[in-house]
């Protein structure tokens, strides 16, 4: 069982009707079943996924409507009458596994989202990679990237899958970001490293190389 740092939040109680739900991959801490129930889903919020599982959201979720997208595919999300809504989906270095017999047999990514002249980049769970740069020479510089800052020691291990600090940073170059949002991080014990490292870390090589208050967004 994987430690956690925190408790789940009452994801229900939270967040009120969704429209767009947006599942990067397929591992227990970002598809978990009894989160996914709790949604408040009706008929008309959309599932937007990778290739291949809506198979599994369906199982957990039926009558749920999604839509599947391979890397650098946009969704076709019905027009309405306010700012136009875009999301593509895009590659991530990650993996993906549920059980003993379906290793890599669901896609995994990130999403763009763009909105009123504004964009949002989620980069769910990833390695570094040259990925970044391809995202950035296909959709040009984002306003806010979420990236993953944690779970990264052993290196040697884990380089394959997520990010440190500084690797996190690199990739926000890469996008051409304006706003970097830390995440993945300081919630579950997933890897070796102390609870606080990664934001300790992501703190001290942003000031070194510059970025102000106003880029970094920290958690409050």
């Amino acid at each position: 069982m994987v430690q956690e740092y925190v408790p789940p939040p009452p994801i229900a109680h939270n967040l009120g009707r969704i429209d767009y739900l947006l599942i990067s991959h397929g591992h227990m801490d970002h598809l978990n079943a009894p989160s996914l129930r709790g949604l408040h889903l009706d008929a008309a919020s959309i599932a937007l996924l990778p290739l291949d599982m809506g198979r599994i959201v369906r199982k957990i979720r039926p009558g749920l409507a999604v839509q599947e997208a391979g890397w650098f595919q946009r969704y076709n999300l019905p027009e309405t009458d306010k700012s136009p809504l875009e999301i593509i989906f895009l590659p991530a270095r990650h993996w993906h596994r549920r059980s003993l017999r379906d290793q890599n047999s669901v896609l995994w990514g990130s999403y763009l989202i763009r909105a009123n002249g504004k964009s949002i980049y989620f980069a769910g769970d990833t390695g570094p990679g040259e990925h970044f740069r391809l995202i950035r020479e296909a959709c040009g510089p984002v306003d806010w990237c979420l990236l993953p800052i944690g779970a990264y020691d052993p290196s040697w291990l884990m380089q394959r899958s997520h990010m440190g600090p500084e690797e996190a940073l690199d990739a926000f170059a890469e996008l051409g970001g304006r706003r970097f949002l830390p995440m993945h991080w300081g919630t579950y014990r997933l890897s070796s490293e102390p609870m606080g490292e990664p934001i300790h870390r992501l703190q001290i090589t942003a000031e070194k190389r510059g970025l102000t208050p106003e880029t970094l967004v920290m958690p409050s």
